[in-house]
């Protein structure tokens, strides 16, 4: 349990930095069923709002959440101070403890569908078995693992599960018998998102629209976001944290009433359109006996413009949205850049449009790569941009997602597409870096 260190010339040995971090987590548990016994034998004096656990343990003999309570307070603390006063016993102790204890936060669940009491159980014991067992890198591994097991692995894992249902007449999900001779019976909401519906590819063209509009997006993005982030990063050191600042500044509003304002901006009775049927329109009027050039203008201002629900303005409020994440990962790569290249590439003849393809691209590719990537997952996947500023007009595979989940209620047909979607999303990055890598291993 002890390591070596050196103090003022002499060797002594000191708690091993894991074990002492697994004591200082045992206190805290203590700490927490110390309060949560306090809760209990207070109820009746300050009516406390009951917890999950709480009201599991009261459908209990009375003895039992003070034998809980009390047995886990006083074992965690014989852990902790075990552990700080360097106690072999006290080790092997927090192990037996901790792995009790997973196995009752998993069991607590099954009965009560308590999630968030389980997980913070479950998640305290588990950091407190890795600490113990001395694995370094478990220890570093396992707040950062166990978040996206829970939050990430598992829920996919429910997706797959409820995409291999079907929908009842109630909305309900139900599964067809376990038959190995009609296993296909499981993926006829798979099959479904690429069969005809009334002869037509129905959910194919509304899948081909959202890769359409998401690879348009990226493209307009990488366009105007590339000068942006190389003139960013050639201006002088003490303007570029301004520069970038100002790119961050609409993070700071929230993305729903950002889409918002440019509804009130591009609707008919909006900014623009009451410039252009209300000032410019009076305008060609008056002057329209001069030329014939405001005779036409007056003619076509009579009627306003077409700005919202539609694919122009979708992809308007897409680009302005995902703009800065494109920027970001850009400025980056470029900030890093080694200058003296180009101008080495201008010495060996190169114009300024060679050295651009040939030097300065390449070597930001991986920043346009995260870019691109970064916009165009999104992209795909979007919901709130293409229903408020498209309406019924433009359905991306996000709207058609939210129309099977919580307007028809066909959960399982949901989870297919989200399923195929991110499946395809996922081998389309996995190929693109199959090829860039090379692509890059062939230059080397």
């Amino acid at each position: 349990m002890a390591t070596a260190t050196v103090r003022g010339g002499e060797i002594k040995s000191g708690l091993n930095p894991l074990l002492r971090l697994a004591a200082y987590l045992s206190l805290a548990s203590a700490a927490l069923w110390s309060f949560l016994l306090i809760r209990w034998m207070t109820f009746g004096v300050f009516n406390w709002d009951p917890f999950g656990l709480e009201l599991a343990l009261a459908q209990m003999p009375p003895i039992v959440p003070y034998l809980v309570f009390g047995v886990l307070l006083v074992v965690d603390l014989i852990v902790g101070i075990g552990l700080l006063r360097e106690l072999v016993f006290a080790r092997y102790l927090g192990i037996i403890r901790s792995t009790v204890v997973i196995a009752l936060g998993l069991l607590f669940y099954i009965q009560t569908d308590d999630f968030s009491g389980a997980t913070l159980v479950v998640a305290l014991s588990g950091m407190m078995l890795v600490l113990l067992l001395r694995n370094t890198a478990a220890s570093l591994v396992f707040p950062s693992a166990f978040y996206l097991l829970i939050f990430f692995v598992i829920p996919i894992l429910i997706v797959l599960l409820v995409s291999l249902g079907e929908r009842s007449r109630l909305g309900t999900v139900n599964y067809p018998p376990l038959d190995l001779n009609n296993l296909g019976a499981y993926f006829n909401d798979y099959a479904r998102f690429f069969r005809r519906i009334g002869g037509e590819y129905i959910y194919l063209r509304i899948f081909w629209r959202s890769v359409f509009i998401a690879v348009a997006n990226t493209l307009i993005c990488l366009f105007f976001g590339f000068p942006f982030a190389y003139w960013i990063a050639r201006q002088p050191a003490r303007y570029r944290n301004m520069w970038i600042f100002l790119v961050m500044i609409p993070f700071w509003t929230n993305f729903l009433v950002r889409t918002y304002a440019w509804m009130l901006i591009l609707r008919d009775s909006g900014l623009i359109n009451n410039f252009w049927t209300i000032t410019l329109h009076d305008q060609a009027v008056m002057l329209a006996d001069e030329s014939q050039i405001f005779s036409w203008l007056a003619g076509i201002s009579e009627n306003k413009l077409p700005l919202l629900f539609n694919q122009p303005a979708v992809l308007l409020g897409l680009f302005y949205g995902y703009l800065p994440f494109m920027i970001l990962p850009l400025y980056a790569n470029l900030e890093r850049l080694d200058w003296s290249l180009m101008e080495a590439a201008a010495d060996l003849g190169a114009g300024r449009l060679k050295s651009i393809t040939r030097v300065l691209i390449p070597l930001t590719m991986p920043g346009i790569a995260a870019g691109s990537i970064i916009v165009f997952i999104p992209s795909l996947g979007a919901y709130v941009t293409p229903d408020l500023m498209g309406g019924a007009k433009v359905s991306l595979i996000g709207n058609l997602l939210q129309q099977q989940f919580m307007t028809v209620r066909d959960w399982p047909f949901g989870s297919a597409i989200g399923f195929i979607l991110m499946a395809i999303m996922l081998a389309a990055v996995i190929i693109y870096f199959r090829i860039s890598t090379r692509s890059e291993m062939e230059a080397v």
